[in-house]
């Protein structure tokens, strides 16, 4: 069987590697992985310091090299506009995100889910406008991936409600766990946090009871065609 192409849009480096690289580990062969990432910007951290740009470029190089991928950058996204992209015009997004789907052509889009950072939501609309049924493409399936850093809280706009899981192994969570680590060593938090190990364990536990298997990964389905 021909391998399909997936595309993930994200709006920062790590997005997917907390919400889907269990997903992408066992899916290896199945699809041809390309990558859309919005905002790249040197970051102060209150854990880590400051985070150059270019550390956290070569960051998400190796990762998503790891996965065989394509990082689709000369794209016209604005690229130091971390923490910024409210202050964008959405038209430059959804131009840019529309132009890789147009050139990718995915089979499976799996994209940012709206929360309170408004990078995410600048994303997930962007990448919604670029899908309209009027696009130069449609793929047959997109998904909205979890980040339980930013939908945890009460309220519609960021109350995720999966209608899909990853069923992950204690095999399959270690190896997102130490993809997460390897790649993105400037964001594990510590053991108290969303984004340390154990945090990103628990939640994979905790949706993994909702799907009645040892951990999950959780994600929402905006469309999906049966040709």
């Amino acid at each position: 069987m021909t391998a399909e192409n997936l595309l993930v849009v994200e709006a920062h480096s790590d997005d997917s590697a907390i919400s889907i690289s269990g997903f992408l580990e066992r899916n290896r062969g199945r699809y041809r992985y390309h990558f859309v990432l919005v905002a790249l910007s040197s970051v102060h951290l209150h854990h880590a310091g400051l985070v150059s740009r270019e550390l956290r470029q070569q960051e998400y190089q190796r990762y998503v090299d790891h996965f065989d991928g394509v990082w689709h950058r000369e794209c016209g996204l604005p690229f130091d506009a971390d923490g910024l992209l409210d202050k964008m015009g959405k038209k430059t997004l959804v131009s840019a995100i529309e132009n890789v789907i147009a050139e990718v052509s995915p089979a499976v889009l799996i994209c940012q889910g709206p929360s309170f950072h408004q990078d995410h939501t600048m994303v997930y609309e962007a990448t919604i406008a670029a899908t309209r049924p009027t696009a130069r493409f449609l793929p047959k399936e997109i998904y909205i991936m979890e980040n339980p850093t930013y939908v945890h809280s009460l309220g519609p706009h960021t109350d995720m409600k999966p209608d899909l899981y990853v069923s992950l192994s204690e095999h399959d969570m270690q190896k997102k766990l130490d993809c997460y680590r390897a790649f993105f060593p400037t964001q594990v938090r510590d053991s108290v946090n969303y984004l340390s190990g154990d945090g990103i364990r628990a939640w994979a536990r905790y949706r993994g009871i909702e799907a009645r298997c040892t951990y999950a990964e959780a994600l929402t389905t905006y469309i999906r065609i049966i040709l």
